[in-house]
């Protein structure tokens, strides 16, 4: 019996497993000025398992997918400058794409690069400016989730 009461106690205290939960996902909170404009994005993801790019706004494509590991991406090119978000949070990036996570959101990169696990969402935007094109970072406050099951309708 001594054998097999710290089973008990693992049995009652064991952490909580998590759940996959699914969400639409929105890319947004962009830093911009006046004469600036959202060119492309590219986001590498870990934990997120990709169910549908609900639509594509006019004049991009939108790329979406994960392999048979965790890690996933997801990418955006507008086609030409009139088709550019000039906008931080642009609507048409406003749950766009649904996703299941299976854990909470990890804000930044754990261990090292050979050895760790990956921050949930972490990218570049390239950014078209008077000057040429600059890149900045996207990170997890670039992106929100809203909590559903499918798509929004049309």
């Amino acid at each position: 019996m001594k054998v097999l009461a710290p089973l008990a106690l693992l049995a009652v205290n064991a952490a909580p497993v998590d759940h996959p939960r699914s969400y639409l996902l929105s890319v947004g909170r962009l830093a911009l000025k006046d004469d600036e404009s959202i060119k492309e994005f590219s986001i590498e993801t870990w934990g997120v398992e990709f169910n549908a790019v609900c639509r594509i706004p006019g004049g991009w494509r939108i790329k979406a997918g994960n392999s048979a590991t965790p890690d996933g991406e997801l990418d955006g090119i507008g086609s030409q400058g009139a088709t550019w978000f000039s906008h931080r949070s642009p609507k048409e990036l406003q749950k766009f794409v649904l996703v299941t996570l299976y854990g909470p959101v990890q804000q930044e990169d754990i261990g090292s690069p050979d050895n760790g696990v990956p921050a949930t969402f972490k990218g570049t935007a390239t950014i078209s400016t008077d000057d040429g094109d600059l890149k900045r970072a996207l990170t997890y406050e670039n992106i929100t989730l809203t909590p559903a099951n499918k798509c929004p309708r049309r």
